[in-house]
């Protein structure tokens, strides 16, 4: 999805959606915020997360993100249909992975796009 990228500035951007898949990744600059909005169609999604990278362990059961654990859980439950939904990625780092590619996991997104807004 890194084609896909866009950076809006004083002058505007009409967005573009990408059809999204169940993992998709892009290309993270280095220091740089981005944010994804996402645009569900007709079907509601599962799950919606970005992968953490610096955790070495797999996260025991019972974990939690607010106990500094496993994956950036997103959209808990899921984006209903004909909804959106805004992520806001403000320390990439966490989620890059060696080759510096940040890496979403998307539940059942058989309506799902996401329109990728950055570096900022």
């Amino acid at each position: 999805m890194t084609s896909a990228i866009q950076k809006p500035g004083i002058v505007a951007v009409t967005p573009t959606y990408t059809q999204c898949t169940a993992a998709d990744k892009f290309l993270a600059a280095a220091g740089g915020k981005y944010m994804l909005h996402y645009r569900n169609g007709a079907t509601p999604t599962g799950i919606l997360k970005i992968t953490d990278q610096t955790s070495a362990a797999q996260a025991p059961a019972g974990a939690s993100l607010a106990g500094g654990w496993a994956d950036a859980v997103t959209v808990p439950a899921s984006i209903p249909a004909t909804t959106d939904a805004v992520v806001w990625i403000d320390v990439p780092a966490r989620f890059k992975d060696g080759t510096g590619y940040v890496n979403l996991v998307h539940g059942t997104p058989t309506t799902l796009t996401v329109a990728i807004f950055g570096p900022f």
